[in-house]
């Protein structure tokens, strides 16, 4: 595999005032390859959200450094070396972004929330940019929505089209801030089967959540606590995962709704089962 994302001794600091500061990244050396699907998991104030932005240049660091390449070695930069105008392009082209907080702009529609990024990049005719953007809403299930406010839709929708919006530009990396943090539980599993499909599709996936369900989802875990990261986990691929009868009792099934219940059963048993054995991990560490 290509690393696509590095840091290497990462310090960051905040003043708290004029007399205070706090540390809250130390030295943290972190490689992500192409293809991952990797989250990050700690307690509050463990530097989780930190060390995100610090990754995609959205924060700059007092040490150390990030380099990002795109998939390839030849298109390998620094991000801490370059302007802020070539950093916010390299964003808006290379990266995508979900948040918790979907902050999407209120006077338009959904479909014009979904090709802002599209236009503003310039990379694609516009009209190219619009097919695109009517087929990611086709894909998450939310076409229906494309003329509506964003008044209109639920917030499992809106994260939606958070991640269509992210989508693009065909970013080589899809950063997510607790992308599920304000959803129910079933929203959060339909965000997350959506966050599946985009990694399985090519895109590398690199997310901050408190939940152990979701983290459970992810090839690989990583675990920070005071601003370093002290251990991982690697669950590997769900679909690979299979331990246990589901795959034989799907290949028995005839009728196509049966496999699919079968799939969504065996689905469940594993993340449950990874989600078990991540919360028994996190005991060990005291969290």
């Amino acid at each position: 595999m290509n690393t696509l994302l590095e840091s290497v001794n990462l310090n960051k600091t905040y003043r708290v005032d004029a007399r205070n500061e706090q540390q809250v990244l130390f030295d943290v050396n972190l490689r992500v390859e192409a293809g991952e699907f990797v989250s990050v998991m700690g307690p509050s104030g463990s530097g989780k959200s930190t060390l995100l932005y610090a990754l995609c240049g959205m924060d700059r660091v007092d040490s150390g450094s990030v380099r990002f390449a795109g998939g390839t070695p030849e298109s390998l930069v620094t991000l801490e070396t370059l302007p802020e105008k070539e950093l916010a392009r390299l964003r808006l082209e290379r990266m995508g972004f979900v948040f918790q907080e979907i902050h999407l702009l209120r006077n338009l529609t959904v479909m014009d929330n979904v090709i802002l990024s599209g236009y503003l990049s310039g990379r694609r005719p516009r009209g190219e940019v619009n097919a695109r953007g009517r087929a990611l809403l086709e894909r998450t299930g939310i076409a229906e929505l494309a003329g509506r406010r964003i008044t209109q839709a639920s917030g499992g929708q809106l994260q939606r089209v958070g991640i269509c919006r992210a989508l693009i530009n065909e970013p080589d990396i899809l950063f997510g801030d607790e992308p599920t943090g304000a959803l129910n539980s079933r929203a959060s599993e339909e965000i997350m089967d959506l966050l599946t499909e985009v990694n399985c599709d090519g895109t590398t996936v690199l997310l901050v959540t408190h939940d152990v369900r979701v983290a459970a989802c992810t090839h690989r875990v990583l675990l920070m606590k005071d601003g370093r990261l002290v251990s991982e986990q690697r669950p590997g691929p769900v679909e690979d995962d299979d331990e246990g009868e589901g795959e034989a009792e799907i290949g028995r099934r005839e009728a196509v709704v049966g496999r699919r219940e079968a799939e969504i059963g065996r689905r469940e048993a594993v993340v449950g089962r990874r989600e078990a054995a991540l919360m028994e991990w996190l005991r060990d560490y005291g969290v």
